[in-house]
C-alpha cells in the first residue's frame, strides 16, 4: 500500500484549511434578522405578527387552541402544543428569513418573512 507523498499532504492540508474557513465564514457572517412571522393553518395565512413586539399568540385549528406561539427578543418559538411528539417545540427559536416551525399533526406552519430579496426565485429538487 502506497503512502501519501509530501505534495498530497500539502494539498489535503490546504483543502482542510479552506473548508474550515468557509464554515467559519458561514457561521459568523452577519445575518439580518427578519421583521415578521406568518402563521399558516392548513396552508392558509391566518395572521402576520411583528417580531419586534413581545407577545403570546394562541393558534386555533377549528374551535380548539392547539398551539401557542411566543415572540420575545425578536425571536419566535412554539411554547406549547397539543400534538403527541412536540417536534414543533423542539425546533427551537427562529428569527431569520426562510426559517420555519412546522407542526404536522395540527397542520400549523410558522414562517419568518425577511425584508431582503433572495437571489433565488425558487429552489427545485
Amino acid at each position: 500500500m502506497k503512502s501519501f507523498s509530501k505534495n498530497d499532504k500539502i494539498l489535503l492540508l490546504v483543502i482542510a484549511i479552506l473548508c474550515v474557513m468557509v464554515l467559519l465564514a458561514y457561521k459568523f457572517w452577519p445575518k439580518k434578522a427578519a421583521s415578521q412571522v406568518e402563521i399558516l393553518v392548513d396552508g392558509k395565512l391566518v395572521q402576520t405578527c411583528d417580531l419586534s413586539q413581545n407577545q403570546t399568540i394562541p393558534i386555533k385549528v377549528g374551535d380548539k387552541t392547539t398551539n401557542i406561539l411566543e415572540i420575545s427578543n425578536h425571536q419566535a418559538y412554539m411554547k406549547e402544543a397539543d400534538c403527541p411528539d412536540h417536534l414543533c417545540i423542539k425546533q427551537g427559536k427562529i428569527a431569520y428569513g426562510g426559517e420555519s416551525i412546522v407542526c404536522l399533526p395540527n397542520r400549523v406552519v410558522i414562517q419568518v418573512k425577511s425584508d431582503e430579496k433572495s437571489e433565488f426565485d425558487s429552489v427545485a429538487n
